[in-house]
């Protein structure tokens, strides 16, 4: 299941981010700061599964620049609720970022139901 809903997304959002852009599955690391410039990346890291079959993901952005993740947060936004058994999910992000010893960055969380 959660393989299916990772290449789900995955082929979702290389359909429509920019050429070039990765998209990972790998959890947020402090070494993620210490890059002087990052190749533009989506993040999607899958941080828990409930037992009703949902799977939330942290989703986030790298590049060069802050306005350049937070345009390609907003693409990825835009095309990943546009997918059929996703939204977005109520707020707790924040607190995975200190949890994985980062300051916190633009992000959004993402419940999807899988399929089964």
């Amino acid at each position: 299941m959660i393989v299916e809903v990772d290449e789900a997304l995955r082929a979702a959002l290389r359909e429509n981010l920019p050429r070039g852009t990765l998209v990972r599955f790998d959890p947020p690391t402090p070494s993620w700061l210490a890059e002087p410039r990052p190749r533009p990346t989506v993040h999607l890291f899958l941080f828990e599964i409930r037992a009703d079959a949902e799977l939330r993901y942290l989703v986030t952005a790298r590049a060069e620049d802050i306005e350049r993740e937070h345009e390609l947060l907003d693409r990825a936004l835009s095309i990943l609720t546009a997918v059929d058994a996703v939204r977005l999910a109520d707020p707790g992000g924040g607190q995975l970022w200190s949890a994985l010893g980062m300051p916190a960055r633009a992000a959004f969380v993402l419940a999807v139901s899988s399929p089964g």
